[in-house]
C-alpha cells in the first residue's frame, strides 16, 4: 500500500514520546494477546494476522516529513512488529531508519523479531532503545500464545547482542498472562534471562484486554489451554479477586526488581483506560 504519513501523532498523556512510524499494517507474529487487531478495521477489515500491508513509500513520505520535524523520540512498530516476516523480503526498515538517523532523530523500537540484526551496524550509530518482547521463557507456553515469533531464547539472544554492541537494550515482560506466565517462577526466569543477556531494564505490564482482541484471546485460551481457560475467564469477570491478583503480581514484580537490581519504568501503572502499548 501507499501512505499519505509517515509519523503518527498521538497525545497520550502517559507514554514518553508523541510520534509512531508503522511500516505495516497487520503482523504475522499472531500473538494471542495482541492488543492491535482493531487496527485493521480502519483499512475495510481482513485478518490481522493474515493479511500483511507493506508501506511501499514509507521512507520516501518520512523524508519529506523530517524536513520540517522538530527532532523529540519516534517509537517504531506501536501496533505492529516492523520486523515481521514480511521485512525479511520488502526490506523497508534500512532506508527508515537511514532518514532518522540523518536527522539524529532518537528511537524507540520494541520487537519480537531476530531479524533486527541484521540493521545493528545501522542501529549503533543512532541513540536508540531497543526493547525485545519476552512474556515466558517457556517454549511451549511462549509456541502456544505467540506462534510466529522467534523462541524466547532467541530474542533473549538478540537482546544480548545488541548489549555487547553498547546499544541501549530492555526487555518488555509485556503482557504478563493470568495463571499462563504470572507465576514466581515464569517471571523470574524472565528477570534472570535478562540480566543474564546484560539488558538494562525490565517493563512489565499486565494483560489489558479490550475490543476485538478479547473474544480472540479467550477463544485461543480455551483451545490451547482448556484446563485454564475458567480461572482466566472468571478472574476478568470479577473486580475483587482481580484487583488482589494485581496487588500480588506488583508486589513479585517488585522483589524481583530488587533481587535482579534491574530497573523498571512505570512498571504496572496504566492510565484509567490501559492500552498495551510499548514504551519505554
Amino acid at each position: 500500500m501507499q501512505c499519505r504519513g509517515a509519523l503518527h501523532f498521538h497525545n497520550s498523556k502517559w507514554l514518553p514520546y508523541k510520534y509512531d512510524i508503522n511500516v505495516y499494517r497487520g503482523c504475522s507474529h499472531r500473538c494471542v494477546y495482541c492488543y492491535a487487531q482493531y487496527s485493521h478495521e480502519y483499512i475495510g477489515g481482513g485478518s490481522f494476522f493474515g493479511d500483511i500491508y507493506a508501506k511501499t513509500n514509507v521512507a520516501h513520505v518520512l523524508k519529506n516529513e523530517l524536513m520540517t520535524f522538530k527532532s523529540q523520540t519516534v517509537n517504531l512498530g506501536g501496533v505492529c512488529d516492523s520486523y515481521q516476516h514480511a521485512e525479511r523480503d520488502m526490506k523497508l526498515m534500512p532506508e527508515v531508519l537511514k532518514e532518522l538517523e540523518k536527522h539524529n532523530i532518537p528511537i524507540v523500537l520494541s520487537t519480537k523479531s531476530t531479524l533486527i540484526l541484521r540493521d545493528i551496524e545501522l542501529i549503533k550509530k543512532m541513540d536508540a532503545h531497543i526493547a525485545f518482547t519476552v512474556t515466558t521463557m517457556n517454549e511451549t507456553v511462549a509456541k502456544l500464545i505467540e506462534p510466529g515469533a522467534p523462541t524466547p531464547k532467541e530474542r533473549i539472544a538478540a537482546a544480548a547482542e545488541f548489549a555487547r554492541n553498547g546499544v541501549k537494550t530492555g526487555i518488555h515482560m509485556m503482557p504478563i498472562i493470568p495463571y499462563l506466565t504470572s507465576s514466581a517462577d515464569s517471571l523470574e526466569a524472565v528477570y534472570r534471562a535478562a540480566k543474564n543477556a546484560g539488558a538494562g531494564y525490565v517493563l512489565a505490564g499486565a494483560l489489558n484486554l479490550k475490543g476485538s482482541t478479547r473474544q480472540g484471546f479467550f477463544d485461543s485460551v480455551k483451545t490451547a489451554f482448556p484446563s485454564e481457560h475458567s480461572r482466566i475467564y472468571g478472574l476478568y469477570r470479577d473486580r475483587e479477586e482481580y484487583k488482589k491478583y494485581k496487588e500480588q503480581l506488583k508486589s513479585t514484580l517488585g522483589k524481583l526488581r530488587k533481587m535482579y537490581g534491574m530497573q523498571s519504568y512505570g512498571e504496572l501503572e496504566s492510565p484509567k483506560e490501559p492500552e498495551q502499548l510499548s514504551f519505554l
